[in-house]
């Protein structure tokens, strides 16, 4: 941030600043080509390897051999690659937002911001509302986008548009919440290890516990259960709760209130 970014406003309360914080931070991803690599990157990525798994599934047809019956068409693919692909884009925004708060707190920058008139619960939104965006856009819109097509061409028909945005919503609220949770961790350690490993092995470890007790899949009140959720939907099958939907909603609020409570305790060095 330069002095030249900085624009007087007459905001007070939380919302201080709020708004000039903003535009700093999606300049980061908005006046370079950071955006548009990463959105072709993960567009490629999340499509190819759709493509990849009806590839392998079309082959397993033609020779007759079932790799785990009944996957053998495009309404079994897909909830067996939902899995991978919603692993795969966590550990995407963990690496892309790793420093949205570590970053800064090491190198004392934020100590320089917050020693202007801005409120840190405004710092805090305006770093999530910043980055929330790109991410959704990079992650979920373009790329579900082109997998949508991907699934309509393969069955011959349009794909159940219900069902493929309630999982598409599914994903993007995981994403939103490891974005969330990056950014708290960021505040409460300045281990780089701990900001990355923590909510990929968070994850991994849920999907571990589930394999003991596969009974309580779905059931919870935590994030990670939205994987479960979203393979039944895009099964075609009722879940077996929406509880992890509101859960995860409300764990992305308290993400940013203890991000921002954080803040408030103690100076940021």
């Amino acid at each position: 941030m330069t002095l030249t970014e900085i624009v007087p406003t007459n905001t007070t309360g939380w919302r201080a600043g709020t708004a000039n914080l903003f535009a700093h931070e999606s300049r980061h991803w908005w006046r370079n080509r950071r955006w548009w690599v990463q959105l072709l990157l993960w567009a490629g990525v999340l499509n190819g390897m759709l493509l990849g798994f009806l590839w392998i599934a079309a082959q397993a047809n033609e020779s007759g051999l079932r790799l785990e019956e009944p996957a053998v068409g495009v309404a079994e693919v897909f909830p067996q690659y939902l899995g991978l692909a919603i692993l795969l884009s966590t550990v995407g925004v963990v690496v892309l937002t790793q420093g949205v708060m570590l970053d800064e707190r090491r190198g004392g920058m934020l100590e320089w911001v917050l020693a202007m008139p801005v409120s840190r619960t405004g710092l805090v939104v305006a770093k999530f509302a910043a980055h929330a965006l790109p991410i959704l856009l990079v992650f979920v819109l373009v790329p579900w986008g082109g997998l949508y097509w991907v699934l309509s061409r393969e069955l011959g028909s349009a794909w159940p548009i219900g069902e493929f945005l309630a999982v598409a919503a599914m994903v993007a609220l995981i994403l939103l919440f490891t974005l969330a949770l990056t950014m708290a961790l960021g505040t409460w350690t300045t281990s780089r290890a701990a900001v990355v490993g923590v909510p990929i092995a968070a994850g991994l470890m849920y999907d571990a516990i589930h394999l003991f007790v596969p009974g309580w899949a779905g059931r919870l009140p935590f994030p990670w259960e939205l994987t479960g959720v979203s393979v039944q939907v895009a099964a075609g099958k009722p879940p077996t709760s929406w509880l992890p939907v509101v859960a995860t909603v409300a764990w992305i609020g308290v993400a940013v209130a203890l991000t921002a409570w954080r803040f408030h305790r103690e100076d940021v060095t």
